[in-house]
């Protein structure tokens, strides 16, 4: 069996606080730790790049991203198109 966790890094608030930005997945089983990024950490002001390893927060706690609309307003993505090309 594999623990899946959610890899995260630090950004700095307006305010001097912390929030994490979610950059990833890893998955732990008994040969090792693998790591998907998505995106990589940016390097703070010390030169440092950070990401820790959260368990995932509960699928109802996650907010659902909205997708996002083209110039004309509307939402269809170019994969979603119902062309019949012959080839």
């Amino acid at each position: 069996m594999s623990n899946r966790f959610d890899i995260c890094t630090p950004r700095q608030k307006k305010d001097g606080g912390t929030y994490w930005v979610k950059i990833g997945t890893a998955w732990q089983n008994d040969k090792g730790i693998q790591l998907v990024f998505d995106a990589l950490p940016l390097p703070d002001s010390e030169g440092r790049c950070v990401a820790n390893l959260f368990e995932p927060k509960q699928d109802g706690a996650r907010q659902t991203p909205t997708p996002q609309r083209g110039a004309h307003g509307n939402s269809r993505q170019r994969n979603d198109l119902d062309d019949e090309v012959p080839f």
